[in-house]
């Protein structure tokens, strides 16, 4: 698209009245509500987990299965670093994977275990023709629920993997607590001791926690990835097609853990990890490696767009985009004090936020409040750049026309 083409900035306006105070009571309330289903479903789990196999069973399966949440948990915010979704989201997503998806799919998968006649309990059956189904669907719920709730500024890709792969950790949490824990019991309700019981629920660990906790994560990114891609084009078969894809290709990867994990041989289970799980893994990590490239040239080149009409100088885009850039003006801000730095984050978080929101007014799928949004950020990336220090002078503030003058 040629410059003459673009649809110019919108004319600065003072934010709605109101505005902040309706959006800090939809986030409190949006909040209050997580809170109160995701206790209730918190507390209906372990109380049927308490019943089942008690409260050491539980507390040993929670250490083991904590052990691999922090470092993948680390994993998607360094994904979402370019542009940080809101932390009380990150942590709903978070919850709900954990909680609420979990409690729903021990139950929805038990009836439809009886439902379909294969008895209580979740067998082979269930686990790969029910569960994959239903827990999929179970952790996506949340990611539809932040995708409309803030679909006048949703992350695209980006956000839809993140929130994705935090469902699915919550998610793998609980539900190895349940593994771990059931172990652990039948282990004792066989005389065989602590000690035993222990070693039994190590060498699960080692399978689950340490070879492959990321399945959980990686199918659930299917499914918010194609909500990412929904979410960025403006046709409506591309909006529908798009996340059905994703759900359907995550629920296939799963169906398919499943089938190995309940049919393999030891032996057999080794080479399916090696020879299919490793793989895919290292070709997913590529992919999601090149969707992140790609959405920074995005940012980038809708930020050259303001370069046009004179709100950005070509030499401060990368310092709001690039990893170079950013950790040069970081570095830089580091060596004046804090408040520069609070001014370094705000600015560069503002920078992005106005290149993806540019990005879906030039698609076409944007309407008159991102116009508006659009302003408000332009309003803000002026008044920092007139109080940021750039390193060596190449981000100076470029002399900036006066309100309406070319619009």
């Amino acid at each position: 698209m040629t410059t003459s083409t673009l649809p110019a900035p919108a004319v600065l306006q003072q934010p709605p009245a109101g505005g902040r105070a309706r959006a800090t009571v939809g986030k409190a309330l949006w909040v209050t509500l997580m809170v109160v289903v995701a206790g209730g479903c918190g507390w209906l789990l372990y109380s049927d987990l308490d019943a089942a196999i008690g409260d050491r069973a539980i507390s040993y399966g929670a250490l083991f299965a904590f052990a691999p949440v922090v470092p993948l948990v680390a994993v998607f915010w360094w994904l979402g670093l370019v542009r940080p979704e809101p932390l009380h989201l990150l942590v709903i997503a978070l919850v709900w994977g954990a909680l609420v998806a979990t409690y729903a799919s021990l139950q929805l998968n038990s009836w439809l275990a009886v439902a379909l006649g294969g008895g209580q309990g979740a067998g082979p059956r269930t686990a790969v023709f029910v569960a994959p189904w239903v827990e999929e669907c179970l952790k996506a719920t949340v990611i539809f629920a932040i995708a409309w709730w803030r679909r006048h500024d949703f992350n695209g890709l980006i956000g839809g993997a993140v929130y994705a792969g935090l469902a699915g950790i919550g998610f793998a949490f609980t539900e190895n607590v349940v593994y771990y824990g059931q172990i652990f019991q039948h282990s004792l309700d066989l005389g065989r001791g602590d000690g035993a019981a222990l070693d039994a629920v190590q060498g699960l660990f080692i399978w689950r926690g340490v070879a492959a906790p990321f399945v959980h994560p990686m199918f659930t990114m299917m499914t918010g990835i194609g909500i990412g891609i929904a979410i960025r084009h403006r046709h409506l078969g591309v909006r529908i097609v798009a996340p059905v894809v994703g759900y359907c290709t995550a629920v296939l990867l799963h169906m398919s853990y499943n089938t190995a994990a309940s049919f393999a041989g030891s032996r057999a289970l080794v080479a399916v990890y090696l020879g299919v799980l490793v793989p895919l893994l290292l070709i997913f990590g590529l992919v999601v490696a090149l969707i992140r490239r790609y959405e920074r040239r995005v940012i980038e080149a809708r930020l050259q767009d303001y370069t046009v009409y004179g709100w950005l100088k070509a030499t401060q885009v990368p310092f709001l985009v690039s990893n170079p850039g950013r950790r040069d003006l970081r570095r830089h801000a580091r060596a004046i004090g804090r408040p520069e730095r609070r001014r370094v984050r705000e600015l560069q978080r503002a920078g992005v936020d106005l290149g993806l929101l540019r990005d879906r007014l030039v698609r076409g799928v944007a309407g008159e409040r991102e116009r508006t949004r659009e302003a408000q950020l332009i309003a803000a990336v002026r008044h920092l750049l007139a109080r940021v220090s750039f390193p060596d002078g190449h981000g100076s503030a470029p002399e900036l026309p006066p309100l309406g003058s070319s619009w």
